[in-house]
């Protein structure tokens, strides 16, 4: 280990990126947002070229028409091709996909302008062609780029470069090196395509590399080039089989506990811990909020040094019948699941401020109207692919009410040891849904709560106020005062899921750390359920 190497989960990232690299031709339809593809081509423009002449540039395509008629070019090229081979081998030809260009909701053509920068560029006198590996070098780091923000890249090489430079408008002298389909993939193949359909087997390493001589083999000698087990990143084991959950001085939580619960523990704690903080060398106050906080977390922990050594981040998702019918959202429907694979895959904001913190992260899947397969961090306990349309009929039934809450609920018994707990929600919709429950629950007019959520406009946060207004004239009546049916009928099972988690929170005596709009409605309606879920819960500020 030198100074300048990477830390082993930084080196981890890097070489697994490499690694699960694929040649991706199944896409989800939903766009690339533009700061993910402008990071990803930053990444291709970071790559060494020869003269620093940078000899690349990037072609967006997403006019459907023209996508179309690179298509049928390539399926033409493609079917030529495929009569080199015979039998078996040409099957496997024709079966590679080339539907990728339609469904890719991007293209890109990577090409190579060879008159950059002049004649004599340093280092192209003696090798003309280096412009065109630094052009394959800007492709391999856009490739692992968009591999590390979960997107899927596929490299289509069937094609004519003059038929290309014709039909999308290259100079003479730029040379169509790399056409690529872009987006969000429909699944990652463990291993690459044509190994898949058994197209070549791989060559292994050792065959590759010569010593001094072509041809001249190192002797043969066993070097494992795998990572140490410490350089991998470690997810902590999230859910646990059920077992008694002590808080206090010892009585045994269960659901039946929750009324009986003596809000907090006694203020010996606090007590101390304030004596602590007077015997500081600094001014009364001085610590300003912090101090409030700390006194807090006393009193809920019954420590007089409280800790957080084990707090736990938990997103809970899930989708909204009434963005399906409304627009209410600067983002479509579709969005909620591919956030979901952004935080699973550690590339969202919270999983940063989790890995900054030492918390441990999951996703509970409560109604996402999407499947997806096995993940580490990802819970799931999905009620329904989304609620019901809320300005037709109620949001969930009863039994979907106590599932979505029972979700939450058991989530949070069963992490291991937690200290501390930090909630957050995602679901296109989802302000739409707490505007509603708030104003469900309070009877406050649609215009005093809702907002712009996403970021909507005026015409969005119109439709915003009409859809509460339409929801609240067919449940208002019944909501009006009843936490529990302003939650079914107006809320999202990702709200009620939240719910439970702070109820049993206040079981297990561990400190909520509150953040935005959504939780803060969640925690009001647990409050109003639960009067003593209160002296759990911290406003952040």
């Amino acid at each position: 280990m030198t100074d300048f190497a990477f830390t082993p989960h930084e080196r981890a990232a890097v070489y697994r990126a490499i690694r699960e690299r694929r040649d991706v031709r199944a896409f989800r339809p939903e766009p690339v947002p533009d700061d993910v593809l402008w990071r990803v081509l930053e990444a291709a423009h970071q790559a060494p070229s020869v003269g620093r002449m940078q000899p690349w540039n990037f072609l967006r395509i997403e006019d459907t028409a023209l996508k179309a008629q690179v298509y049928e070019h390539f399926r033409d090229v493609n079917a030529r091709a495929a009569q080199l081979h015979g039998g078996d081998r040409q099957a496997t030809y024709q079966a590679l996909k080339l539907q990728g260009i339609l469904d890719a909701p991007l293209n890109l053509l990577v090409t190579c302008d060879r008159s950059r920068g002049g004649p004599h560029v340093l280092g192209r006198t003696t090798m003309p062609e280096m412009d065109l590996y630094s052009t394959c070098l800007a492709v391999q780091n856009l490739w692992l780029a968009a591999r590390a923000e979960g997107l899927g890249v596929g490299w289509m090489s069937l094609m004519e470069p003059q038929a290309i430079r014709a039909l999308l408008g290259l100079p003479e002298a730029v040379v169509p090196v790399a056409y690529l389909c872009v987006g969000y993939p429909v699944d990652l193949p463990p291993d690459p395509l044509l190994g898949r359909v058994g197209w070549r087997e791989g060559l292994e390493l050792a065959d590759l590399v010569f010593e001094n001589r072509w041809g001249v083999t190192r002797p043969s000698r066993s070097v494992d080039t795998t990572l140490t087990t410490a350089s991998e990143p470690v997810f902590p084991a999230v859910l646990h089989p059920r077992v008694p959950v002590r808080h206090g001085a010892g009585a045994v939580a269960k659901h039946t506990d929750f009324l009986h619960l003596d809000a907090l523990p006694d203020d010996g704690a606090v007590e101390a811990l304030r004596d602590r903080l007077g015997r500081l060398p600094t001014p009364p106050g001085a610590l300003g909020e912090l101090e409030g906080w700390l006194l807090r977390l006393a009193k809920i922990q019954g420590l007089a040094r409280p800790v957080l050594e084990r707090p736990w981040v938990v997103v809970f998702a899930g989708d909204h019948g009434v963005a399906k019918n409304t627009v209410v959202s600067a983002y479509q429907p579709e969005a909620t699941a591919l956030m979901v694979y952004r935080f699973l895959s550690g590339g969202g904001v919270i999983n940063a401020l989790a890995r900054e913190v030492g918390a441990g992260l999951v996703v509970a899947d409560v109604g996402v109207d999407h499947d997806f397969g096995a993940a580490e961090a990802l819970v799931a306990a999905k009620v329904r692919r989304g609620t019901r349309d809320i300005t037709r009929e109620a949001a969930m039934t009863p039994s979907e009410f106590e599932a979505a809450w029972a979700a939450g609920y058991d989530l949070v018994m069963r992490l291991e040891a937690p200290d501390g707990l930090v909630l957050g929600e995602l679901g296109i919709g989802n302000t739409t849904a707490a505007a509603a429950v708030l104003a469900g629950y309070s009877g406050l007019a649609p215009e005093v709560v809702v907002g712009s959520g996403s970021g909507v406009g005026p015409a969005g946060l119109a439709r915003k106020q009409a859809a509460l207004e339409k929801a609240l004239h067919r449940h208002g009546a019944a909501c009006l005062g009843n936490a529990s049916e302003a939650l079914r009928c107006l809320g999202g099972y990702e709200l009620v899921a939240i719910v439970g988690a702070i109820e049993a929170a206040a079981v297990r005596g561990i400190p909520v750390l509150l953040d935005g709009f959504i939780v803060g409605v969640a925690a009001l309606l647990a409050v109003k359920r639960q009067p003593a879920c209160e002296a759990v819960l911290l406003a952040a500020t």
